[in-house]
C-alpha cells in the first residue's frame, strides 16, 4: 500500500524545505572563502551576506521538519509526546540559531552568542533522540536504525572537539553530526513514503 494522499503534499513541502535548506547551505559554502574543516557553521555569519544564507537554510530544514512531523501523522503513524516534543525542540532550535547568531569579537554580542550556543544544542540533542523515540514501524527501519546510532555518534563527536579545541577538527566534525541529521530526517521521509511492505498471512490449510 502506498502513501497516503494526505500525507503527499506534507512529504513534498519536507523534501522541498529541506532540499532549499541544504542547497542554500551549499551556496553559503562556495561564496564564504572560509575553512570547512576548522571553521563552524555559525562562523560563516561573518561573511558578507553569511546571516541571511546561514538563516534561511537553517529556517528551511525547520520548516522541512514540521511538515515531516505533519507528514507521519497524515500517513496515520501514531507518534508518542515525546517524538513531537523533540522535532519541535529541533526546529525551534535551529530558528533561534538563526535569528541569534553566534558572538565573535568582529561582530561581539554576548547575550545573541549565548542564545545562539543553547539553541544549537537543543537542536544536536534533540535530534539524535529522535530516532529513538519513532513507532515501532519506522524505529525498527534497516535504514533508520543506522542513521538513528550515526546521529547519535555525530552530536559526541561534534561535542567533544567543541568542548575538546585542538582533538578534532570542529568544523569537518560539525559538519558529519548535520550530514547524519538531515540524512535522518531524509530517511524518515523516505520510509514514510515507501513503506515497508506488510507481510503476507499464511493461507490457512483446508481440510478434504
Amino acid at each position: 500500500m502506498g502513501i497516503s494522499e494526505r500525507a503527499r503534499p506534507w512529504l513534498l513541502a519536507a523534501n522541498v524545505a529541506i532540499g532549499w535548506g541544504l542547497f542554500t547551505a551549499l551556496i553559503l559554502h562556495v561564496v564564504s572563502g572560509r575553512n570547512p574543516v576548522s571553521d563552524t557553521l555559525s562562523s560563516y555569519a561573518l561573511a558578507e551576506g553569511g546571516v541571511g544564507l546561514l538563516g534561511a537554510s537553517m529556517i528551511a530544514i525547520a520548516v522541512g521538519s514540521v511538515a515531516l512531523l505533519a507528514a507521519l501523522k497524515a500517513a496515520g503513524h501514531r507518534l508518542s509526546r515525546t517524538t513531537q516534543v523533540l522535532v519541535w525542540a529541533w526546529s525551534t532550535g535551529l530558528v533561534a540559531a538563526a535569528f541569534f547568531p553566534a558572538s565573535y569579537p568582529e561582530r561581539f554580542d554576548p547575550v545573541s552568542g549565548q542564545i545562539h550556543e543553547y539553541a544549537c544544542a537543543t537542536a544536536f540533542l534533540s535530534l539524535a533522540a529522535l530516532g529513538w523515540t519513532l513507532p515501532a514501524g519506522l524505529r525498527t527501519h534497516p535504514a533508520v536504525v543506522r542513521l538513528t546510532l550515526l546521529t547519535l555518534g555525530g552530536v559526541l563527536l561534534f561535542g567533544v572537539s567543541y568542548l575538546v579545541p585542538g582533538v578534532l577538527p570542529v568544523g569537518l566534525s560539525q559538519r558529519l553530526a548535520l550530514a547524519a541529521d538531515v540524512g535522518l530526517l531524509i530517511t524518515i521521509a523516505r520510509a514514510v513514503a515507501v513503506p515497508a511492505p506488510v507481510p503476507a498471512k499464511p493461507r490457512e490449510r483446508v481440510s478434504s
